[in-house]
């Protein structure tokens, strides 16, 4: 059996409430930390199904079949949600750049460049 069983609708849920709840905390922090360790969560739980199904009975082999479903949608939502709550990061980080003080640090000038040279423009274009 797995050690956390999607076909159940108690994890399902209890996965569902705490992914909007941290997508939540992301958007608001405008921060993508939060959402990354939601994303890196769900690949463990992924990989862990994954080696659950190398060594189950014939039994529990839908159950785990079904449990990595449910993972890969939850890893391509929450990766989703990764790149949205990144471009809400890198336009506050733009908007606010204007109105620091003239005094700046090497660190907040190399920020700023980052900021100008963002590599998920191209992709944001294309969508």
């Amino acid at each position: 059996m797995p050690f956390i069983d999607f076909t159940q609708p108690f994890y399902l849920i209890t996965a569902l409430v705490l992914f909007v709840l941290c997508l939540y905390l992301a958007r608001n922090n405008r921060s993508n930390t939060v959402a990354c360790i939601m994303l890196l969560c769900f690949i463990t739980l992924l990989v862990g199904h994954t080696i659950e199904l190398a060594n189950a009975p014939i039994e529990s082999v839908r159950t785990l079949a079904i449990c990595i479903l449910v993972d890969e949608l939850f890893t391509f939502i929450s990766f989703l949600s990764f790149l949205w709550v990144d471009r809400i990061e890198v336009d506050y980080k733009k908007s606010t750049k204007g109105k620091k003080s003239n005094k700046k640090g090497k660190k907040e000038k190399l920020e700023d460049k980052v900021i100008e040279n963002d590599g998920l423009d191209t992709l944001w274009k294309k969508v």
